[in-house]
């Protein structure tokens, strides 16, 4: 799964992150957490989605944006749009994974 470094580094910041917003659901269980392109990735460490819960971007709120290491909705909301590199239409469903066992690489 991708991330940028400031995203990333959220799960050890004191931010509390504890989620990560994807268009696409990911499987519960064990992944790798890459950064850089797809032709020159580099491992950042590891993580365990342990729930996936569906959430229209449009009804994000207050706990969502806390959740993912965010002081504000339109924090998190400007975020998303520009991770995707597009506006985010108001009913797009949007997966909540749910993170544990976060780990930098050694």
């Amino acid at each position: 799964m991708r991330f940028t470094q400031k995203n990333w580094d959220k799960f050890f910041d004191g931010t509390n992150k504890q989620t990560t917003f994807r268009l696409k659901k990911h499987k519960i269980g064990h992944h790798k957490a890459y950064t850089g392109s797809y032709f020159n990735p580099i491992l950042l460490g590891e993580f365990d989605i342990v729930k996936v819960e569906e959430r229209y971007f449009e009804k994000l709120n207050l706990q969502d944006a806390i959740d993912d290491g965010f002081d504000s909705v339109g924090n998190l909301m400007k975020e998303l749009e520009s991770l995707n590199k597009r506006l985010i239409e108001p009913r797009q469903i949007l997966y909540k994974h749910w993170v544990e066992n976060a780990k930098r690489k050694d």
